[in-house]
């Protein structure tokens, strides 16, 4: 194993050698600001630390599957919550892009992990590709990515 990979950060490795009250910031993650927007504003950021694996796995997905998903969370990271919003409609067949739609909680599996969040969380889906999806809940500019779904079981 090399070492090319102490080359390839965001924090440059003169950082490790600041004091540590010092804060680094990088002058050149300037494309982190948009998370820190606020409200819908915010471009989205997709979090994997409530993945549900006891309903599908990662380790169920082809490479082709893989590869739409990380397709699906590069470019979501690109857009906006007004902008993934926008992209759901009440008329069946006229959802675009993410096609953002609200589930009801009643179609997710029953779970510790469900019954631990309030019931006014708003779970819902978002387009990966024409069958793929995943569903989670957002908090603040976070999604929080719950359940994979790449055979469209939760909501057939």
């Amino acid at each position: 194993m090399g070492n090319k990979h102490l080359n390839s950060s965001f924090i440059p490795q003169q950082a490790a050698n600041l004091p540590l009250d010092q804060s680094y910031i990088n002058k050149q993650a300037d494309f982190l600001e948009g998370w820190l927007r606020e409200g819908n504003d915010a471009l989205a950021i997709v979090s994997i630390k409530l993945l549900q694996d006891d309903f599908q796995c990662f380790s169920d997905w082809s490479k082709s599957e893989m590869k739409a998903f990380w397709d699906f969370n590069r470019k979501v990271h690109q857009y906006s919550w007004k902008q993934i919003y926008s992209s759901a409609s009440k008329q069946l067949g006229q959802k675009t892009g993410f096609a953002y739609t609200v589930i009801d909680r009643s179609s997710y599996p029953d779970s510790q992990f469900k019954k631990a969040l309030t019931p006014e969380t708003t779970f819902f889906e978002l387009r990966v590709n024409g069958d793929m999806r995943v569903h989670g809940f957002r908090y603040k500019a976070l999604f929080y990515l719950c359940w994979l779904d790449r055979e469209h079981q939760i909501c057939p």
